[in-house]
């Protein structure tokens, strides 16, 4: 007997998945939030070497989860629309949906899905890169220097002229010092959590061009998504090869790439309202859909 793909399964984890990939993103957010309060305005340009440890430790923890949660979501995802179990990291023997749902539930803190305990065929291969610890650490430091670091050399450069013989507290003083330190956090955030939710991007993105089950992914959107993540949402499926290998997402942005291992995969309803709208604009430029798309939405 054939296996029929549990999409309403696939769909409920796809929400799961998204909401916790964002979560990772925000705790990050968080955590560099608060090294920044810890420090004064005038106080950073001698604490770099700090922030920047506390930044990248940050993104290295998230990340590292935002890689697990990644392969139990492609595992589950994998098993739900094809009844076959891949190996890799995380696998253990006689693998059974119930404990697929079971990692998958605990990695995003929720009770999505339960299934039951009748053990699986399993696919040895292992599609999963390892994490590359050097390309993260590296890739975080060099968004610190540019989200960070020049921000506070181009301000230290300006303070002179702002302060003036200003006292400390005048109000224009303290508006800029206020602005500047929400440029760092708003800037450091949204890059950084880009770092951390592309860890389980690349994960999924890579696994599915080495895995022969694997056909495409498609682009699942948070709540709001740019006009850019919408018309990708909306393009549907996207099948695999060399060229679509890069997800292209950006700062702020928490769409996911979910694989899809058969032709009789379901899009979010959000990809089909994307799709139509793509269709009722009719063509035109990309500024030209911008426009569109922002006096709709």
């Amino acid at each position: 007997m054939a296996w029929t793909p549990r999409t309403a399964e696939i769909l409920r984890a796809v929400a799961a998945y998204q909401l916790a990939q964002e979560a990772l993103a925000a705790e990050f957010a968080d955590r560099w939030a608060e090294a920044l309060a810890a420090v004064e305005a005038r106080e950073i340009a001698g604490s770099l070497t700090e922030l920047e440890a506390a930044y990248v430790a940050a993104i290295r923890e998230s990340a590292a989860a935002s890689y697990t949660l990644s392969i139990a979501f492609y595992r589950l995802v994998r098993a739900l629309e094809t009844g076959r179990v891949i190996g890799g990291p995380g696998y253990r023997p006689g693998a059974s949906l119930g404990p697929l749902w079971a990692d998958f539930n605990t990695l995003t803190g929720k009770r999505t899905g339960t299934g039951p305990r009748e053990v699986l065929p399993v696919d040895t291969r292992n599609p999963f890169p390892a994490a590359d610890l050097e390309r993260e650490a590296r890739r975080a430091e060099e968004t610190f220097l540019n989200q960070v670091a020049d921000r506070v050399e181009k301000h230290e450069r300006e303070r002179p002229a702002r302060e003036g013989s200003a006292a400390l507290d005048d109000a224009g003083l303290v508006a800029w010092e206020k602005e500047f330190l929400e440029s760092l956090k708003t800037g450091g955030s949204g890059a950084g959590g880009m770092l951390v939710q592309d860890a389980g991007r690349d994960a999924v993105q890579l696994a599915l061009q080495d895995d022969p089950g694997a056909i495409g992914y498609f682009r699942a959107t948070d709540s709001s998504p740019c006009y850019f993540c919408a018309l990708m949402a909306g393009r549907g499926a996207v099948y695999k090869s060399k060229r679509t290998a890069a997800f292209g997402a950006h700062p702020h942005c928490h769409c996911q790439a979910v694989p899809i291992f058969s032709r009789r995969y379901q899009l979010p309803d959000a990809n089909d309202k994307f799709a139509r709208m793509w269709r009722d604009f009719g063509g035109g430029s990309l500024a030209d859909w911008r426009t569109y798309y922002s006096d709709l939405y």
